[in-house]
């Protein structure tokens, strides 16, 4: 393994975004010691719209010794302030409900930073990227028809683990507002569901193979 800091770089967004963003996704970094996994983060703007979402992708390093670099595609208006949910169902807009963006301009154009939310999007992806990477989360394994689900509640186990941490992640009503309205777009959760949600939460189920299992077991979405 070679290279002691983690390179970090932003891309496809306005330069103001991107100088502000560097070092807080540096100090995300360091603090979940991604050191370990990557020898970079490459975080690149993405116009698909997506409510705090991320995709993830892995290149390979500097020279044929380091370790991959992790690219983070995501929406640069992610990092932007805005109002956390709350316990509500009510669903985030669709992709064509969006309005589109005018010709030459951004979707953070206008846009005022957040260090806090960013490194409350950045501590979250990035450690469940460390999962991917250390093969603790696979998602080939996951059956045809529960990755939303699954998704959903292994969100719920990297905050839980941030938590116990006290690092930044996404507060408990905050997740507990996105597992309702992933779970019961009805609006009723059964007393299983917030068990589970709790199970996840506190580390009580901290591997794929059982949160899985009780996920498939939950009512349907």
């Amino acid at each position: 393994m070679t290279g002691l800091s983690l390179q970090v770089s932003c891309v496809g967004m306005a330069d103001g975004l991107a100088a502000s963003l560097a070092p807080v996704a540096e100090a995300a970094g360091k603090a979940l010691d991604l050191v370990r996994d990557f020898s970079g983060i490459r975080i690149c703007g993405d116009d698909l719209p997506g409510q705090d979402s991320a995709w993830y992708r892995l290149q390979p390093g500097p020279s044929p010794d380091d370790l991959p670099v992790l690219v983070l595609f995501c929406q640069g208006a992610c990092f932007g302030r805005g109002e956390w949910a709350t316990d509500s169902v009510k669903p985030p807009p669709a992709v064509w409900e969006l309005s589109p963006v005018p010709a030459g301009e951004s979707r953070e154009a206008g846009m005022e930073f957040s260090a806090e939310r960013s490194s409350i999007f950045l501590h979250h992806h990035l450690l469940t990227a460390h999962d991917l990477v250390t093969g603790d989360l696979v998602g080939r394994d996951l059956p045809v028809g529960a990755t939303e689900a699954f998704s959903e509640a292994w969100a719920v186990y990297v905050d839980g683990r941030l938590a116990r941490r006290s690092l930044p992640g996404y507060p408990l009503a905050e997740r507990r507002g996105r597992f309702a309205r992933v779970f019961s777009p009805a609006g009723i959760l059964l007393p299983d569901h917030w068990q589970v949600f709790q199970s996840l939460w506190d580390g009580a189920l901290a591997n794929q193979k059982d949160v899985l299992g009780v996920v498939k077991r939950l009512p349907g979405l």
